[in-house]
């Protein structure tokens, strides 16, 4: 009986045994299922933080944008109302304010006739003075779209590699300066031009190259002019082109005795600025 106690305890501790292992290995599982839900809870919050950043970035962005377009809004409405202002003053010009528009655009247009008219007369004069010089060849005329120009062969003014006027020249010259000098609303350029054979060695020292022959010619024109035709000097201008602007082929003798000359050409004039240029020289 005493065997049959032992056994019965026995039993009874195993069972107890297996009954704790069985309840520990239930509550660990459990144990393991909540970390891992939670873990996941947890990265399901990061998600939604970084979610909910985004948003705020993106509404932040969405803002500015907004107000970008409001203030795009109020300058284009400003330059609206601008425009519809300057429209209204235009239509608001008063009679005597159209009136006046309209008389200065009348006189500007006889002015270009009045110089029109004046500068045939120039040229008309020109060719009835110097109609023998015209007829010879020595001088051509010529009166293109308002510019009018008078081209002067060498043989008139010079001799061959000298700058000093001939007499010739000089009688021809007071002709010109009478007849321009009536016409003060014109400024004259007067342009040295040659041929393409280099300066002799006897008169390199004087004119180095063409540039300082045509120079000195057209010089001693323009202060002929002043000097002795009584033309203001501020309408006056020299310049020289040498060789390098050519009205004929310089393989010919006959080319090259073109392309050496004087040009007179009437220009127009800044009387403002001329006035203003002689108040300076007072």
């Amino acid at each position: 009986m005493r065997k049959s106690y032992l056994i019965t305890t026995v039993l009874s501790v195993i069972f107890a045994l297996v009954i704790l292992v069985i309840v520990g290995c239930v509550s660990t599982q459990e144990y393991q299922d909540l970390e891992n839900r939670n873990a996941r809870t947890e990265q399901e919050l990061e998600a939604l933080k970084k979610t909910q950043e985004q948003s705020k970035r993106q509404i932040g962005d969405m803002e500015k944008e907004i107000k970008g377009l409001r203030d795009d809004k109020t300058s284009a409405d400003e330059e609206i109302v601008a425009l519809r202002d300057a429209i209204d003053k235009q239509k608001s010009l008063s009679e005597s304010e159209k009136a006046a528009l309209k008389r200065e655009a009348e006189e500007l247009r006889a002015l270009s006739e009045k110089e029109k008219e004046a500068l045939k007369a120039t040229y008309d004069s020109l060719v009835k003075s110097l109609k023998d010089e015209i007829d010879q060849g020595k001088i051509e005329v010529e009166q293109v779209r308002g510019r009018l120009t008078m081209k002067v062969t060498e043989e008139l003014f010079f001799e061959t590699g000298k700058a000093d006027i001939k007499p010739q020249g000089e009688d021809v010259l007071r002709r010109i300066g009478a007849i321009l000098k009536k016409i003060p609303e014109k400024n004259i350029r007067v342009e040295g031009h040659t041929d393409n054979v280099q300066i002799g060695p006897s008169l390199r020292s004087k004119y180095p190259t063409n540039w300082e022959l045509g120079s000195a010619r057209a010089t001693n024109v323009v202060r002929f002019l002043q000097e002795n035709a009584g033309i203001d000097p501020l309408r006056l201008s020299a310049v020289s082109y040498g060789e390098y602007r050519p009205i004929a082929s310089n393989r010919t003798e006959r080319g090259k005795a073109r392309n050496r000359r004087i040009e007179i050409i009437l220009i127009d004039r800044d009387l403002d600025l001329a006035k203003k240029m002689k108040e300076n020289l007072k």
